[in-house]
Formats: C-alpha cells, sequence, structure tokens
C-alpha cells in the first residue's frame, strides 16, 4: 500500500508542476446563422444600426489571401485588422458605447480555420499589459 500512496503522491506533484497557465483567449459573443434563414423579432429589434462588415478571402489552397473591411483591402495581416477594428471603435471603449457595436465576418468556405479564429481574436480584443482590452463583443458570421 505504501509504495501505491508513493506513486500517486509523485504523479500528483508531478502534474501540479507541469501545469501551464495559458493566457486568455477571450469569451467572444458569437451567434452562428439560424437554420431556418430568418430572425426572430427580439433579435431584429436589438441589431444596431451599421455593423462592421468583414471578408476573409482565401487562396485556393486555403491560406488567407486578404482581409476585406468595408471596401478597404488590408491584406492578409491580421495585425491589421486589428488596428482597422481599433480606429472603428474609438473612444467606445466604454461599456456603454461598445455594447452597439457588431462585427459581421464572412468568409470563402474553403478558409483554413486558424485564420477565422485569428480574425475573431483580432476584432474581440487584445491583450496590453497584461490586461485584456475589449473591443467588439456582438461578432456573427454571414449567412451564405
Amino acid at each position: 500500500m505504501t509504495p501505491l500512496i508513493d506513486i500517486v503522491f509523485l504523479l500528483l506533484t508531478f502534474f501540479v508542476v507541469s501545469f501551464k497557465i495559458v493566457a486568455p483567449e477571450g469569451d467572444f459573443g458569437i451567434k452562428m446563422p439560424l437554420t431556418g434563414g430568418t430572425m426572430s423579432a427580439v433579435a431584429v429589434t436589438t441589431l444596431p444600426a451599421e455593423p462592421i462588415r468583414v471578408r476573409l478571402v482565401a487562396d485556393v489552397n486555403g491560406h488567407l489571401a486578404d482581409i476585406q473591411v468595408g471596401s478597404n483591402h488590408l491584406g492578409p495581416d491580421p495585425q491589421q485588422l486589428r488596428e482597422q477594428i481599433i480606429k472603428f471603435v474609438g473612444n467606445a471603449t466604454k461599456e456603454q458605447n461598445r455594447e452597439n457595436l457588431e462585427a459581421i465576418i464572412d468568409y470563402d468556405r474553403h478558409l483554413r480555420y486558424q485564420y477565422t479564429i485569428d480574425a475573431l481574436t483580432s476584432i474581440s480584443g487584445y491583450l496590453s499589459e497584461g490586461k485584456t482590452v475589449p473591443l467588439i463583443d456582438k461578432i456573427n458570421f454571414a449567412e451564405k
């Protein structure tokens, strides 16, 4: 019985010492498209007047070729997307001003998943001096 207890404590010590805390990714307020293609009356009344439209364009291999915000072409760099979103957000860093902001992501179906996650991360916020700076909480995907 004693060797079993020793092994259990060794395993416990190993897992506690090797535990790695990861940086928070953020809490994405994502609404997926409805299957019926129609939205409820409650959802329609809460949508902001002008959502920020982000288009992710893929090349033939599924890599990110271009990011479009409205009519602006930003290239394949998610950092450019974050800077553009920061310009849109402007002084809306207070919670009551940010709650009306919304982004809609439209992407090519063969785009690799990692680029969609990079865009979500760039739109939702970023880490600055160890603190999370939120940008846009309401992120939707365009219906096809």
